[in-house]
């Protein structure tokens, strides 16, 4: 007989069953349970017919929960994180991370991480890395990173970054940059008047224009910058003093109001300029160190793509302005 102080039995499939934190069946009173009890990892089988749900904030980065789906085990999800498995199915929010191999399915949006033959059909503002013989469909403003054998079919505003042996659809407004093709092979590229091969470093449109992210135009359009009147809404992080440690050596700051100019700006893929990035995102991924961030508008026919993330200004012309953080 157990003790008193012996856990509860766990319940659930054939080797996972033996597991803390397993759930039977996918009843969502044992999911609740669970996570009432505190299990950092919970392994889940269920009925596919059942439509499980995990409460917000539930496997944030804060509590530390993740869950496995296993079998045909069918969850919705906001802001939790999940590693589907087998032919689980997870509808994600904007918040949500989820991790599917086998030929697992995700629906929805978030941050995804998919390989094997999963199938992902993402919208809103997701994020998708895809490897292998993954399967991705697009809308709205999704942005994909695919390589392995891949298949994408991007449609409405969506942005594919292709590379490997993938293959990619372009429909609607959806654009592809083609970056880092295979030794053996490369992406081939599908749109409503053609099938090509594409080619290193060049950016292709549904529409059949072919472009590189130097032109300022493409590289806004890429990354989903707004431009209003030829002035492109770009971000910088910076310190507590509105600047950074090459900036303040030459008397540069972006405190709100400010319309800053590079005093020693040269129209060259290297040199001198205001440097900026197309979202806050990736503006504190250029400086880690940072505690502001700001926006700042630059004329388009002025600006000079560095870099996939990075683009450089001789001047600010609609003055910089604290954003949300």
């Amino acid at each position: 007989m157990p003790g008193a102080e012996d856990p509860p039995p766990a319940a659930g499939r054939q080797g996972v069953a033996d597991q803390p934190g397993c759930v039977e069946d996918g009843v969502q009173l044992g999911v609740d349970e669970a996570l009432g009890r505190g299990e950092s990892v919970l392994d889940v089988d269920s009925d596919p017919e059942e439509e499980l749900r995990l409460p917000r904030g539930a496997g944030s980065l804060f509590s530390a929960v993740t869950v496995h789906l296993h079998g045909r085990s069918r969850m919705a999800i906001s802001d939790a994180m999940v590693m589907a498995h087998d032919e689980s199915t997870v509808i994600s929010g904007p918040d949500g991370v989820v991790t599917a191999d086998g030929s697992a399915t995700v629906l929805g949006s978030g941050v995804v991480n998919a390989s094997g033959r999963a199938h992902v059909v993402a919208g809103g503002s997701a994020s998708v890395t895809a490897w292998g013989h993954a399967r991705l469909e697009l809308a709205d403003a999704a942005t994909a990173r695919v390589s392995g054998e891949a298949s994408v079919l991007a449609g409405e505003d969506s942005r594919v970054w292709a590379g490997g042996l993938s293959q990619v659809e372009l429909r609607q407004d959806a654009m592809c940059l083609v970056s880092g093709l295979a030794p053996d092979g490369g992406v081939r590229i599908v749109t409503p008047d053609a099938v090509a091969p594409g080619q290193e470093g060049q950016v292709y449109r549904a529409g059949g224009g072919i472009s590189t992210l130097a032109d300022p135009t493409t590289w806004c359009q890429m990354f989903h910058v707004a431009v209003d009147n030829g002035v492109a809404t770009v971000f910088k992080a910076v310190d507590t003093f509105w600047t950074t440690a090459w900036a303040v050596r030459q008397g540069i700051f972006y405190r709100p109001g400010s319309l800053p100019v590079a005093p020693d700006w040269e129209d060259a893929d290297t040199g001198g300029g205001l440097h900026f990035s197309p979202t806050p995102f990736q503006a504190r991924q250029v400086v880690r160190s940072c505690t502001h961030v700001v926006s700042c508008g630059v004329r388009i026919d002025e600006m000079r793509p560095l870099t996939d993330e990075v683009c450089k200004a001789p001047r600010v012309v609609r003055a910089c302005e604290k954003v949300d953080e």
